[in-house]
């Protein structure tokens, strides 16, 4: 496997079944070249049996749902994105209807947290096909899967420091809300959607 024969998987996502499909090599002498690629830094590896080039790959976001499909943006990054919550993060927040996993690796940290499929929706594609939760998913998603440490009362969304309130779709919200099958998130939502209109959230912009 020499270098050059690598082209067709320049800025791209790839597998190590691909490659040995691609060469038509045994898989133990195929593991063996891609070891020594990353050792010498020509290949990065993404995490078991996935790799990319470390000058010539699609966008993070990108690869964040490549690495583990299906998936979408959402929970801290969104948030955080959107100015929902103050804090940045250096961490790709994922949802995916595998397992919860997480991986690190020369492109970043990448958290992935588990959703069943049916709740797949409000999510929209950039033009270079990362799929990103709207907001009022993000926030419906960081909710339902912290629904313990949050109760519906006005000094619990203070302490959050939540922001950007004001721009959120309320009914939209509400209707999602009960999707997720929960009766303390639908409360939650509503809760929080007075908080947004009171005079507390207001003191505190």
């Amino acid at each position: 496997m020499k270098i050059d024969e690598l082209k067709p998987f320049y800025n791209k996502v790839f597998r190590l079944e691909e490659l040995e499909n691609y060469f038509d090599e045994p898989v133990s002498t195929v593991k063996g070249q891609l070891s020594r690629l990353v050792k010498n830094n020509i290949l990065l590896r993404l995490k078991k049996n996935c790799y990319t080039f470390p000058d010539s790959h699609p966008d993070p976001m990108v690869i964040a749902q490549k690495m583990v499909a299906p998936s979408y943006h959402s929970l801290e990054f969104v948030l955080s994105q959107s100015g929902i919550i103050p804090e940045g993060t250096s961490a790709y927040t994922m949802i995916t209807s595998q397992k919860t996993q997480s991986y690190k690796n020369g492109l970043g940290t990448f958290s992935y947290r588990h959703l069943p499929p049916n709740l797949f929706f409000g999510v929209e594609q950039r033009a270079d096909g990362a799929w990103i939760a709207l907001p009022e998913k993000a926030l419906l998603d960081y909710l339902y899967l912290n629904s313990s440490k949050f109760k519906p009362d006005f000094a619990c969304f203070q302490a959050e420091r939540f922001d950007e309130l004001d721009k959120l779709d309320w009914k939209k919200m509400k209707n999602w809300a009960k999707k997720y099958g929960m009766q303390k998130l639908v409360k939650l939502v509503e809760s929080l959607e007075s908080y947004a209109k009171s005079e507390d959230y207001q003191a505190h912009l």
